[in-house]
């Protein structure tokens, strides 16, 4: 059905008269125009198709406010900033501002490098505790090539460095259970790369 610019404003759901004039002129794929209203002319509409297209625009809207609510509320949740919808004094309108600003501070202090990802900290731990291990697990090995020392005191080298590599496993895994509960993670990424469990000699 077709109709003017004035009869599509006037159905049920559609905004104002002008609010349509700058969509439509700010939207050259704008559909269901089939005359343009100019010089005293009147708009004439496709009705259902400029009314499918106004919806859709409208639904596409809540959709991208729903999404980014959910990307809010998952950020929110992996920082511990999640707050309860019944919170006094807070609307919802209110409690996405608040996690929008820390969004935008937690990425500010990272290009400041006030702030580095988990993942990093956790690779180059992992690869300092790998080197320890195999410096460990060599170490009697390259002292024998420099100095005369009996294959005894390699073996108690090799059992002091073996338990030494285990007290720092034990510890690493001590610290691991103390966080888990404020992030989650456990730590076995990092205790299973290093792989302590050195050799006794």
């Amino acid at each position: 059905m077709r109709g003017s610019l004035s009869e599509l404003a006037s159905l049920a759901g559609m905004p104002s008269e002008p609010t349509l004039r700058k969509m439509i002129a700010t939207d050259p794929d704008f559909p269901g125009i089939v005359k343009f209203g100019k010089n005293g002319d009147a708009y004439e509409i496709d009705l259902d198709v400029a009314g499918r297209y106004i919806q859709s625009l409208d639904q596409a809207k809540r959709d991208a406010a729903r999404n980014r609510r959910e990307e809010l509320d998952l950020f929110a949740q992996g920082l511990g900033l999640s707050m309860p919808t019944a919170e006094p004094g807070l609307t919802v309108a209110d409690r996405k501002a608040l996690l929008e600003e820390e969004i935008v501070a937690i990425k500010l202090s990272k290009l400041r490098g006030e702030m580095i990802e988990k993942a990093g900290v956790e690779a180059a731990i992992g690869e300092l505790l790998v080197w320890f291990q195999q410096a460990g697990a060599t170490f009697s090995a390259r002292l024998a090539k420099r100095a005369d020392v009996p294959r005894e005191l390699q073996i108690e080298i090799d059992t002091l460095m073996a338990a030494d590599q285990s007290a720092l496993a034990q510890r690493m895994k001590e610290l691991a259970e103390k966080t888990a509960g404020s992030d989650g993670d456990d730590g076995s990424d990092i205790l299973a790369s290093t792989a302590l469990d050195a050799p006794t000699g």
